[in-house]
């Protein structure tokens, strides 16, 4: 059976042929050996390919999938988390086209309304209140529900074969719950002068723990998620979310950042990039490498997070440093992989 290896974005661009040359890096050359023992496989995912698309030089964005290309990397198709067999090329070809058609349909445009409560929510200068975001909410989830409604409207679903007949029809059933559940969304009850963002939060952590940077990855999630149980008693997380392993770490990761535990600048606005989204694109990366035997990075803070997520969601993903990794794990000389 193939070792899965995930590389966070960082990393994966460090084994890059000009990046390698430029550096000449003697762990970075290693690693890019190791990815190529045959017993070794790279795993990448959507949030891979969404973090090449934000690099504004489009010879980078072709080197990234160059490399995908020579590492015979494999895709974590993201609804099913199962290892697609699709080239690189025709993954980035399909993802691109996928950008158009959302586009049209009103996707992108829906996605972009909803992170606004997230990150009002987070503290960034949302200029919309409450209200004002499910109203926009409303509005695309109209859009969006309409033009699925008129899609279906082009062709005779009948005369389709199975089971494309049957997914189509339960479609068409669902669509007017759907559009009856988008005109009844209730803004979030929460005035305009009332604090947002992680101040709080940390603020009482630090007071509860001091020194809170000092705890094990596998005490911090629990440690942090008692406080917030103790002094938010009339919320319960299981009301509102699956108890899913995905979730446990997209909550576990939350809590952290929050508190301050060697937290993202998530809640800062820098004329560098969009840090909100880096940080939300970290936590995704941490989700997506579950299935993984290895995720490696060179941020330490990320992998001093993405350990506790997988302690307190019981996820066996070992999480590392590339030198870690290398030292640890592998054989010298690039012989084929021995894990522990």
């Amino acid at each position: 059976m193939d070792t899965l290896i995930y590389l966070d974005q960082n990393t994966l661009s460090e084994l890059r042929v000009r990046k390698l040359e430029e550096r000449n890096d003697p762990v970075f050359v290693l690693l890019k050996q190791v990815m190529l023992v045959p017993n070794v496989q790279l795993v990448y995912s959507h949030v891979t390919l969404e973090e090449i698309n934000q690099i504004s030089v489009e010879d980078f964005k072709k080197e990234h999938v160059d490399l995908l290309e020579e590492l015979d990397g494999r895709y974590i198709e993201p609804l099913f988390k199962t290892i697609g067999t699709r080239s690189p090329s025709q993954v980035w070809d399909d993802f691109c086209e996928n950008l158009i058609e959302n586009q049209k349909a009103g996707i992108s445009d829906l996605s972009r309304v909803s992170e606004l409560s997230t990150r009002k929510l987070s503290g960034l200068p949302i200029e919309e209140n409450f209200e004002d975001i499910n109203d926009s909410l409303k509005t695309s989830l109209k859009t969006l529900l309409d033009g699925c409604l008129e899609q279906l409207g082009n062709f005779d679903i009948e005369e389709l074969e199975e089971p494309l007949r049957s997914h189509f029809m339960n479609m068409k059933a669902q669509l007017p719950e759907l559009q009856a559940r988008a005109d009844s969304l209730i803004a979030l009850p929460i005035s305009d002068n009332q604090q947002l963002g992680p101040k709080p939060f940390r603020e009482l952590t630090q007071l509860k723990i001091p020194n809170i940077e000092r705890l094990s990855v596998s005490q911090i999630v629990k440690t942090l998620e008692d406080i917030f149980e103790t002094e938010n008693t009339s919320f319960k997380w299981t009301d509102y979310f699956e108890d899913s392993q995905q979730n446990r770490v997209s909550k576990a990761y939350t809590l952290m950042n929050w508190a301050g535990y060697h937290a993202d600048d998530f809640d800062k606005v820098t004329k560098k990039g969009d840090r909100f989204r880096a940080s939300n694109n970290d936590m995704m990366h941490a989700i997506m490498a579950m299935g993984a035997a290895f995720l490696l990075s060179n941020d330490n803070a990320f992998c001093k997070k993405a350990m506790a997520c997988y302690a307190y969601a019981g996820v066996n993903t070992i999480v590392c440093s590339p030198q870690t990794f290398l030292r640890k794990y592998c054989k010298r000389k690039c012989k084929p992989l021995a894990c522990i």
